[in-house]
């Protein structure tokens, strides 16, 4: 299930005896887990048991499932920081114990990724509600603005469109950092947060500015588009990073360029939003499709030169940037 009908399944109380919770919104993330916590168990500290992948021991995580809780109701075992595709003991162990889940306990798993497939979940679940996973990768646009205009309401301070568009924009939605970013707004400006606070106050996400740097060079406005690289080198830890981030951002660009998918269908292939793929088009609609396609073979090229010796990597990213601005031709 998505995170945004959690909670409507956990007031029906017809509960799982285990949850997946997986997704790149530690926000939601954190809000699923208590949600369970709050509904499901007794809440009483004595019957939580909290472990994590890395400490992972299957025989007192079992035992602590199947025993009686002190104080009635059910027990809960949590068990976080789990890899998919590296902790195949912890997968092992979920898929053994939901062969005969006891009933008067809730187990959660979180998880960067979906733990069971989805034919498998039915499967398990064909004995009742044994598993259910719940996906907490980031909302839709539509559903963040009205929990930005729910919180505004809260803090009686209104906020231009403008400005929350920016807002998940620039924190490409994550809710986890728009929550701090909107704090840190409202404690700036108290009566109309505008888009030109947004742009004081919160700092750019790196996906963001990726995007802002190839619409910028899709448009060939070279002194902006320059600006933005600046300040994405100016910064030791994303630096290293930049070349393999646009190479990766033009190759999302070229997908989107060539293929009839819809977006809901290229936001799966692409692990990414809708309102995600909906730029990406956008962006890649500047650019003709021979130039993506060159674009892609220089930033390979340009890789191989960097990690050969061949070049230095502050060059090869000048150089990308400066061939983008003057082959862009969009015919």
């Amino acid at each position: 299930m998505k995170f945004v009908d959690l909670k409507k399944h956990l007031i029906s109380q017809n509960y799982y005896c285990c949850y997946n919770i997986y997704g790149d919104d530690s926000f939601l993330v954190d809000s699923s887990k208590n949600m369970i916590i709050n509904y499901a168990t007794n809440k009483n500290e004595f019957d939580r048991i909290v472990a994590s992948a890395e400490n992972f021991n299957a025989e007192s995580l079992l035992a602590n499932l199947n025993s009686v809780s002190f104080f009635g109701g059910k027990k809960l075992v949590l068990i976080g920081g789990v890899e998919s595709a590296k902790n195949k003991d912890v997968l092992n162990f979920v898929t053994s114990y939901l062969n005969s889940p006891n009933p008067n306990s809730v187990l959660i798993v979180l998880s960067d990724t979906q733990l069971l497939e989805d034919k498998k979940l039915q499967e398990i679940n064909a004995a009742g509600n044994i598993i259910s996973a719940v996906d907490c990768s980031r909302l839709e646009k539509n559903v963040i603005v009205n929990w930005i205009n729910n919180e505004l309401k809260q803090k009686n301070v209104a906020m231009t469109d403008g400005a929350k568009d920016k807002l998940i924009d620039y924190t490409n939605g994550y809710l986890s950092r728009i929550t701090f970013e909107l704090e840190k707004l409202v404690s700036y400006n108290q009566v109309e947060i505008t888009e030109q606070d947004v742009e004081l106050l919160v700092q750019k996400d790196l996906e963001y500015s990726i995007f802002e740097l190839t619409e910028n060079l899709g448009v060939g406005n070279a002194q902006k588009a320059l600006a933005i690289l600046s300040d994405m080198m100016a910064d030791k830890k994303v630096a290293p990073s930049v070349l393999g981030l646009i190479q990766n951002y033009y190759r999302r660009l070229f997908f989107c360029s060539i293929t009839s998918k819809t977006n809901a269908q290229l936001g799966v292939e692409l692990g990414i939003k809708e309102f995600a793929v909906k730029k990406a088009k956008q962006t890649a609609s500047l650019y003709s499709k021979i130039t993506l396609k060159k674009i892609l073979e220089l930033c390979g090229d340009l890789d191989f030169k960097v990690k050969s010796g061949q070049m230095p990597y502050k060059s090869a990213v000048d150089y990308l940037v400066m061939y983008v601005l003057t082959n862009n031709k969009n015919t």
